[in-house]
């Protein structure tokens, strides 16, 4: 008696965190009675409790010894076995005392909770269904049966067991948040936001709640509530690296980088081996073109989460970046290996293996769109594909995706419809620029063609090309590019339709046939002309030829596209030429230089404004009888004036599917043979600039 009144003691003094004074009571009973198998477990449990597993797991094999038979040893050897890492044994353990104890349902959910904790997820979900089974009726089971078969990914089953805890305690803060995080993974963001949002109602303070309310509101396309739901939970626990983490992602999404790097450098500092931040700020890194800080970031990233396929996809998409398609496509196929299903690697393989050549390439586009019909850069790559081999209709349509992929200006919202092909006879049409100055070159091909179908049209264009548009488009109202109003608020203008110029083509341009045969669409001031011709009679009655040899924008992906001043030997050995420079950014030095290599002038004129006055350039340029450059603005410009243009470099998708540019009829291109690189295009304009004319 009296040593069962020292157990007694013990326990209640265990139940009451009073583990010391618990110890000494355990022991004064098992003095009492040494072949006690109660104090021997009562004895184990502190053990474990201090922190003592190999203690604890000799007292619970003692005990073990004792009643051979008894389902408590048992659960209690297993603990101290999950305590030493010896996870298989401890399972073992647990199973034994189940078939003991066939009808003990909290012997099961012990089971099914060793189970879980150690990623055995099928068979705890077998042994919570056991237990439901054998009685259990507590909404912790069905909400621990939910977060288990969510792992599995069976998503029905999970939200139904989610369900059905909810039903037994409507008030289960966790189980709300665990239905909504269901339901936002599975794309229902609404709903989920409702979820994160009842819970939140339970308790205000909810940390995780608040963390993926936000998430939910990003994905609704709320920036600033999903902003203002990370801060609300930073300033519940500033130590939170996932709400560190997503506010980063969100105002990334705002096109405020420098502030989400200080958001993920947060998150890093509070936990360094947070391997979805280590990513984010790798892939932000690589959208900055700093590839090998990027590489470090993510393959860092990696070695904490090597299984974590969206890293893989990272890594890959950052090494296509730094045109290194070998490696990207590896990266694309190991995160294929770990999700075959994953778009960002399908859809960067396909890039990668348009850089090596690949004709099958565009494949791996389909397969990313099959796999999310949503994916903003599949279908813009896609339809540059489809493009550039002739399918207009399927490349047009694809190509609308170009603002969610982030790859233009950001999509601007207006009070007003987007025009898509209604009749336009005595309304206003307001055309807006998303891209830059080449591009509105192109596009404004259509100008004349709407001007035509609507009653009025207003152009809004780069401020710069207000005075060469204005003179070229004299029925149309031609104004500047107003201040964006922001994200959320959508502008008010005075017409009856709205339209990026980038989509007019696909209402104008469906098929090859509705290009038109106008020779050219901007006109250059006549007495400026005139100007110029006078000037460049002075240098002689050599071919007059303008040249440009880089763009404004150099980008890793477009550095290729381009040669050096110092490349252009070729064409200045070509006797009877004047060459013009055309080259809008301080290039003095390199056209020094090549005078000095090459013996023969480039002439340039003190004062024009090559960059930023394209009135004063246009003039310039129709008063010349060619101009050479690559794909850049100087091209552009010259096709859209009617000037013949030899345009060298690799097709892209405005050749759509033919040999030459559809849009400029003055236009020649040329492209690099199979197996050759750029700077032998030069070798065969030289080639052709032999033989024209002279004197003319």
């Amino acid at each position: 008696m009296v040593g069962s009144y020292h157990l007694a003691l013990g326990q209640a003094l265990l139940d009451q965190g009073r583990a010391g004074e618990a110890l000494a009571a355990a022991r004064r009973s098992l003095a009492l009675n040494p072949d006690d198998a109660d104090a021997l477990c009562l004895l184990g449990a502190l053990a474990g409790r201090l922190g003592r597993p190999v203690v604890a797991l000799r007292c619970y094999r003692a005990a073990v010894r004792l009643v051979p038979g008894a389902a408590e040893p048992r659960l209690g050897l297993g603990r101290a076995l999950e305590d030493l890492r010896q996870v298989d044994a401890a399972l073992g353990c647990y199973r034994l005392a189940a078939r003991m104890c066939p009808k003990d349902a909290a012997i099961r959910i012990t089971l099914a909770n060793a189970l879980r904790r150690w990623s055995r997820g099928a068979e705890a979900a077998v042994a919570y269904r056991e237990a439901i089974r054998l009685g259990v009726d507590n909404a912790s089971v069905w909400a621990n049966l939910g977060a288990t078969v969510q792992t599995l990914g069976d998503a029905a089953a999970a939200e139904e067991a989610y369900r059905q805890a909810l039903r037994r305690q409507p008030d289960h803060t966790e189980t709300r948040n665990n239905l909504g995080l269901l339901l936002h993974a599975l794309g229902h963001h609404g709903p989920a936001r409702d979820r994160f949002r009842s819970a939140l109602a339970i308790d205000p303070a909810h940390v995780p709640a608040l963390v993926n309310l936000g998430l939910a509101e990003a994905a609704l396309g709320h920036p600033g509530q999903a902003e203002a739901w990370q801060r609300r939970a930073i300033a519940h626990d500033g130590r939170q690296a996932e709400a560190w983490n997503n506010l980063g992602n969100v105002r990334k999404a705002q096109g405020r980088s420098a502030e989400a790097d200080v958001c993920w450098r947060r998150a890093l500092a509070l936990n360094p081996a947070f391997a979805d931040a280590l990513g984010n700020r790798g892939a932000d890194l690589a959208d900055h073109e700093a590839f090998a800080a990027a590489a470090v970031q993510v393959r860092r990233a990696i070695r904490l989460m090597p299984g974590h396929a969206p890293l893989h996809a990272v890594l890959a998409y950052a090494m296509n970046g730094a045109q290194r398609p070998t490696e990207a496509a590896a990266a694309c196929r190991r995160a294929l290996a770990l999700a075959p299903a994953l778009a960002d690697p399908l859809c960067t393989l396909g890039l990668a293996e348009q850089l090596q050549g690949n004709p099958a390439a565009g494949r791996w586009f389909d397969r990313a769109v099959a796999a999310a019909p949503s994916h903003a850069l599949a279908r813009f790559n896609r339809g540059l594909l489809s493009l550039e081999r002739g399918a207009l209709t399927a490349g047009w349509a694809d190509y609308a995706y170009r603002f969610k992929a982030g790859r233009v200006r950001p999509e601007r919202r207006f009070t007003i419809p987007e025009w898509r092909g209604e009749p336009l006879a005595g309304k206003r049409l307001f055309v807006w620029r998303e891209q830059g100055v080449g591009d509105e070159f192109l596009f404004a091909s259509c100008y004349p063609d709407l001007i035509k179908l609507a009653g009025t049209v207003v152009i809004e264009c780069e401020r710069r090309l207000v005075p060469l548009f204005a003179q070229s488009f004299p029925k149309a109202i031609v104004r500047a590019e107003q201040p964006p109003c922001g994200l959320m608020e959508a502008e008010a203008v005075d017409g009856d339709y709205h339209i990026p110029a980038g989509s007019v083509p696909r209402l104008l341009r469906e098929r090859l046939s509705a290009f038109p045969e106008r020779s050219c669409w901007l006109y250059a001031d006549p007495g400026r002309v005139s100007d110029w011709r006078e000037r460049l009679d002075a240098a002689g009655d050599d071919l007059r030829v303008g040249i440009s040899w880089r763009s404004q924008l150099m980008t890793a992906d477009r550095r290729s596209a381009y040669l050096p001043l110092d490349a252009w030997g070729p064409l200045f050995a070509v006797p009877g030429v004047t060459f013009v420079n055309l080259q809008y950014d301080d290039c003095r030095a390199e056209i020094l230089d090549a005078e000095r290599r090459f013996g023969v002038p480039i002439y340039g004129w003190n004062g024009v404004d090559l960059r930023n006055d394209f009135e004063e350039t246009a003039a310039l340029v129709s008063a010349l009888d060619l101009v050479i450059a690559p794909a850049n603005s100087v091209a552009e410009l010259a096709g859209a004036l009617g000037v013949p243009v030899w345009r060298f470099g690799r097709r892209d998708w405005t050749h759509l599917g033919t040999a030459g540019r559809p849009w400029y009829p003055s236009m020649r291109t040329f492209q690099p043979l199979p197996g050759q690189g750029l700077e032998h295009t030069l070798g065969r304009i030289a080639g052709e600039l032999t033989r024209l004319p002279r004197g003319t």
